[in-house]
């Protein structure tokens, strides 16, 4: 597979996850930027969000350089040269089920650590949800592509979704800032 980072050829849909995830690392920088004098270990709102910008811009870079469609031929690849790629279905869903699980055995620390603190944890839903279908992208169950990659006018389910996961990782980290101002 070619890699294409500056490609005239780039879907509506690869746009709409750029802009969604370099505009949502752009705005947690900003929100850094304005609290990192405040900046204590595991409290206040620029720890957070210097690590949301941060996941953000690299899912921005994915959008340029398509590491998790490289990293589904790499595994569809190796399934072919151990030949089971016709066997693959099994694996694929039980590591479907294990990030499920994964999923929700992170989710439960995460609301029990920040119980109360509705912007951490809609800002972590959102990067949580993003890494996920990143993930899913990778694993590439055939009957969850085909949902995943339906055309909905001129873009995938897909991108409606990572704008979704950026939506609620903008609105939580909006939340925390207005927090932090609030106490300051």
């Amino acid at each position: 597979m070619a890699l294409t980072p500056f490609s005239i050829w780039w879907s509506v849909t690869r746009k709409v996850g750029f802009a969604a995830y370099s505009g949502t690392g752009l705005s947690c920088g900003f929100v850094w930027l304005r609290f990192r004098r405040k900046f204590r270990r595991g409290t206040g709102i620029a720890g957070l969000a210097l690590l949301l910008a941060m996941i953000e811009f690299v899912l921005a870079l994915d959008m340029v350089f398509e590491w998790r469609l490289a990293l589904h031929s790499f595994c569809g690849n190796l399934f072919m040269k151990y030949n089971l790629y016709d066997r693959r279905h099994p694996i694929q869903a039980m590591l479907l089920l294990a990030l499920g699980l994964a999923l929700v055995f992170a989710a439960s620390r995460v609301f029990r650590r920040y119980h109360g603190r509705t912007g951490v944890l809609l800002a972590v839903s959102g990067v949580a949800m993003s890494i996920t279908l990143w993930l899913v992208e990778i694993i590439s169950l055939h009957e969850i592509d085909a949902a995943l990659y339906h055309q909905v006018s001129d873009v995938m389910v897909i991108a409606l979704l990572w704008v979704l996961a950026c939506g609620l990782t903008l609105l939580g980290a909006g939340i925390e800032a207005r927090r932090a101002a609030g106490e300051s």
